[in-house]
């Protein structure tokens, strides 16, 4: 037997207290201030995080669907189009994870809630490192118009704005994924603690999470590099318009001097 489990990152943080009231026909069996937990059948599992990622265990794909579009407040959504991230549950006498496929003893509410944890980091994490790469390549555009041309095509607005973006996103990444804990219950139980280890390793959350933080540190420094250099082109400007300034007035005085 196996079961399928799918977790999807939908762009934008859930208020989670305003959709709890909307979800009381499932049983709730965990919940903090970052995430709620729901059983919906024996096993079958729904997890949504603060930070926009839910997460599904042998769920339908309509109640998918359906669950997806309530969270994101459109009837008709194409879910296909989210960052997502699939992994078969098989079962057995060992705890691996492996090849898209995570093998475990049994499935309760503390392993469920291991492995959708883990699932909601990964795909939050796919997101950034998606927008990430957007104002990456963005930045070695301009590089490359720099290397070109000894110039580059991007005003002090643009600028300003890509600016804001780097740093949203990086504010981002610090507010949701900073650390990465674990649950409670997987300090204290050993085959917890295995299967949250494996998972770790096998989703290379923390190393995709430092690649995230080195590459907006190298955006950053281009963007620093960018901004130095229309400084100077802008009071380069001005010392020139200062100039003709003076220009004109020494040359209206040698007017008025010979008239």
């Amino acid at each position: 037997m196996h079961l399928q489990t799918i977790a999807y990152h939908l762009e934008r943080r859930i208020a989670l207290s305003a959709i709890r009231s909307q979800l009381e026909s499932y049983d709730l069996i965990k919940r903090e201030h970052s995430f709620l937990l729901y059983k919906i059948t024996n096993n079958s599992y729904l997890y949504i995080k603060e930070y926009g990622s839910v997460v599904f265990i042998n769920c339908a794909d309509d109640l998918t669907s359906q669950i997806v579009s309530f969270l994101i407040n459109k009837e008709k959504l194409a879910i296909n189009n989210l960052p997502s991230e699939k992994y078969n549950i098989t079962f057995s006498d060992s705890i691996e994870v492996d090849f898209g496929t995570i093998q475990i003893k049994e499935l309760n509410n503390d392993v469920a809630h291991i492995i959708m944890l883990n699932l909601a980091q990964s795909v939050a994490l796919m997101n950034y490192v998606n927008k990430t790469s957007d104002l990456h390549d963005k930045a070695l555009v301009y590089s490359k118009q720099l290397e070109k041309k000894g110039t580059f095509k991007l005003s002090k607005i643009q600028m300003r704005k890509f600016i804001g973006k780097t740093m949203n996103l990086k504010n981002n990444i610090a507010e949701n994924l900073f650390v990465f804990d674990s649950p409670d219950v997987a300090w204290n139980n050993k085959d917890l603690s295995d299967l949250d280890y494996k998972l770790k390793d096998e989703l290379d959350i923390l190393k995709r999470h430092q690649g995230i933080e080195n590459s907006l540190n190298v955006i950053k420094e281009n963007l620093d590099l960018f901004n130095d250099i229309l400084q100077h082109k802008y009071s380069s400007m001005l010392e020139w318009i200062i100039i003709l300034l003076i220009l004109f007035e020494v040359v209206q005085v040698i007017v008025e001097k010979l008239i």
